[in-house]
């Protein structure tokens, strides 16, 4: 019995899909992409509308992830922080811009007491 509770719980969290990323972090993995991305982070832009540019834009592909505080006695992230993750993981795909953008409240998620969910679509900007 022990071993099916252990098995389901492993399946359970491992079913969570997206990696749980501390405020702490975003700064380093921002950095690391400083080289590569084409496009600055800083400047990869974020709407929640369904279109940008008027339309001129490729799909690059879908982006989601998670922040939370490490601990219960952590700050909550805040709505910068996941903007900023929400770039992270557009210029991996070298992305100018994020539409249908969603960040959610602040809740209590598998791994972290309070954490954001955040997705959209990256995009790439084409004349």
């Amino acid at each position: 019995m022990k071993y099916f509770a252990l098995v389901i719980a492993a399946v359970t969290l491992s079913a969570c899909g997206d990696a749980l990323t501390y405020p702490a972090e975003i700064e380093k993995q921002k950095e690391q992409l400083e080289t590569t991305a084409p496009t600055p982070v800083d400047q990869i832009q974020i709407t929640s509308a369904d279109t940008i540019n008027n339309g001129n834009f490729e799909v690059l592909g879908p982006v989601k992830g998670t922040v939370g505080k490490a601990t219960a006695f952590h700050a909550n992230p805040t709505q910068e922080q996941a903007e900023q993750k929400l770039r992270i993981e557009a210029a991996e795909l070298n992305a100018d811009a994020v539409i249908n953008a969603s960040i959610s409240d602040v809740k209590v998620c598998a791994l972290s007491w309070g954490c954001r969910e955040l997705s959209g679509t990256a995009v790439k900007l084409t004349k």
